[in-house]
């Protein structure tokens, strides 16, 4: 769990910051590929301005189909549990993740956690409140005039999902 932020006089958090959203990021739908297929897929997030291969996971379904098993490139594997909740009017089935830390179900998993004022990849996958990050709009006021936002489009750092017999370097973009 994350630690008790310490706050300046006026009641803002002071101290090293990271945004959720400047972070790689692991969404459910690369889980739910693998449960519906019952093959795995390599996950592979890319650099987010240079387009070249950062890092990449293997997410394969477990043998009962309620959770993936993740495995890094360094070799070490982690199962991440899947739970289904249904849909309002029983039109289907949400997944989450539940985060291997907290327990807590969760549409999106993070490589990288904060630890003191830098981030880092320890090789497990854990929500966002247990890596440390948080909301870009988390502690700044916004005002009743503000305009609300509408839908946002795909995050940057949402990885691509390819079969896993690809190679980092299938993965790198060439030069023509």
């Amino acid at each position: 769990m994350a630690s008790e932020r310490k706050r300046d006089p006026d009641g803002r958090f002071v101290g090293p910051r990271v945004d959720v959203e400047s972070v790689p990021r692991l969404p459910i739908f690369p889980a739910r590929w693998a449960l519906e297929h019952r093959r795995p897929f390599r996950v592979v997030w890319t650099e987010q301005f240079a387009n070249t291969y950062s890092s990449a996971v293997t997410m394969a379904p477990s043998a009962d189909l309620a959770a993936v098993q993740v495995t890094f490139e360094s070799g070490k594997t982690q199962r991440i549990t899947i739970l289904g909740r249904p849909l309002p009017k029983g039109t289907g089935i949400a997944l989450f993740y539940v985060c291997p830390c907290c327990r807590t179900p969760r549409r999106y998993l993070y490589r990288l956690k904060l630890s003191g004022e830098h981030l880092v990849d320890d090789g497990c996958l854990r929500c966002q409140a247990c890596a440390g990050l948080r909301f870009a709009s988390q502690g700044w006021y916004k005002p009743a005039w503000a305009p609300a936002w509408g839908p946002r489009a795909r995050s940057i750092w949402d990885p691509e999902v390819t079969d896993p017999s690809l190679t980092a370097e299938d993965l790198t973009p060439t030069q023509d």
